[in-house]
């Protein structure tokens, strides 16, 4: 069980962080006149939308979180023109997504695991 908390606050600092960048990314971009600073809120939202739903159910929090990942991985590759240019949403947004939907995954695993 100590295990668990300490995975479920990882994953929760994992993404929270990476949901305040976008925040503060977003209200920026808005504050200087970029075109895609509500989209960044957007995205921020639903990023603490599945934080909250992590929260409270690991499991199915860290599946979706880890399957949209993925989804936004595939979805960069195929509509930037070329990888290098996918790097930067990849590291920024992807890994993040990932590596906290694992560690969701993981405290649920951790949390039913006997010893």
């Amino acid at each position: 069980m100590k295990y668990a908390n300490t995975f479920m606050i990882a994953a929760a600092l994992v993404l929270g962080l990476t949901t305040i960048f976008w925040l503060f990314k977003g209200i920026l971009d808005l504050l200087g006149g970029v075109r895609g600073g509500i989209l960044n809120l957007i995205f921020s939202l639903a990023m603490a939308g599945l934080l909250l739903l992590s929260w409270k159910r690991a499991l199915l929090g860290g599946i979706i979180t880890a399957f949209l990942a993925v989804i936004l991985a595939i979805y960069f590759n195929l509509v930037l023109p070329d990888i290098n240019s996918a790097y930067i949403p990849l590291l920024l947004i992807c890994a993040p997504m990932v590596i906290s939907g694992l560690l969701f995954i993981e405290v649920d695993w951790a949390s039913k695991k006997r010893n």
